[in-house]
């Protein structure tokens, strides 16, 4: 599991994480989220151990950053934003490079380095600077898995990855998720996938909310923007709804906006009474999607 006691994390003179704790289980997929410089980049680093800490401590599958650092290294599969500084290696080398730091060999190092080319839909001897940042991105991730780490740290792991490359990477944290492995990855577009089973809301460096990946665990009795769209007859859905939400409004003459409470008036609910009522639905859901609405709010 991963522990985060009081960790200060700096970046140059500025505390950018500040008295941070934090708890994640084996099986649990976190999405952190936030607005762009609320360090939660920085704090999926350090638990890679790839940004010191200034204070506090981060403990890997029982392995301390501040007194085991190279052993906690060990213990986790980071995949940063982007990769830079390998201009002229080949994608063999550059896995090989990695998997024997963490103590790969033999049939075991080649079986691995066979997944990973494999994830990223190259051969090993193309060059790293030959290679498109999705396809990059793929080899990070497979370069992050090579070793069966019991941590998965990802910063931005979807950046520049097509639909095909997306759903390999949530495929690949539910897999985490299932042997149980615990996955931290800061979300840049706050749009978190099905794949993620919690979701924590940094802030100027705190966690400031958390929770499992559902709207109605955060703050409960506030309620988010909820958008539905019919093929006719927008004012008799709106009637429909105005009698189950706090508040329902007309956007256009196929659209209706809605302000709902989840654990009073769940969506899927409000779908089953506009068709019960013999209203047609195209399509439905939170608008923005309600863990950007989250950060919204943040501030």
């Amino acid at each position: 599991m991963l522990h985060i006691e009081r960790a200060v994390i700096r970046a140059g003179d500025v505390a950018a994480i500040a008295d941070c704790s934090f708890d994640a289980a084996p099986g649990e997929a976190w999405a952190l989220i936030g607005a762009g410089g609320c360090g939660k980049g920085l704090l999926v680093a350090a638990i890679a151990g790839a940004a010191p800490l200034a204070g506090g401590d981060i403990v890997v599958n029982g392995r301390s950053q501040r007194r085991e650092p190279a052993m906690a290294r060990r213990m986790c599969g980071y995949v940063p934003a982007a990769l830079e500084g390998w201009p002229g290696i080949r994608a063999d080398e550059f896995l090989d490079l990695f998997a024997t730091a963490v103590g790969l060999s033999g049939a075991g190092l080649t079986e691995a380095r066979k997944r990973a080319l494999d994830l990223a839909g190259i051969r090993g001897e193309a060059r790293l600077d030959t290679l498109p940042e999705a396809t990059t991105k793929r080899l990070l991730l497979g370069r992050a898995v090579l070793h069966d780490p019991a941590i998965l740290a990802l910063d931005d792991p979807f950046r520049a990855l097509d639909p095909h490359g997306r759903h390999l990477c949530e495929k690949l944290i539910e897999a985490a998720v299932l042997v149980e492995r615990t996955v931290v990855a800061a979300i840049d577009d706050a749009i978190v996938p099905a794949c993620f089973t919690h979701v924590a809301l940094l802030d100027e460096g705190r966690i400031i909310a958390r929770g499992p990946a559902h709207p109605a665990t955060f703050a409960p009795g506030r309620t988010w923007t909820w958008r539905v769209t019919v093929p006719r007859d927008a004012v008799a859905a709106r009637e429909c709804l105005a009698d189950r939400v706090p508040e329902a409004h007309l956007v256009d003459d196929h659209t209706v906006d809605c302000r709902i409470d989840p654990a009073l008036s769940s969506p899927a609910a409000l779908v089953t009474a506009l068709v019960r009522t013999g209203i047609g639905v195209e399509s439905a859901g939170f608008h923005p999607f309600w863990s950007a609405q989250l950060v919204g709010t943040a501030r």
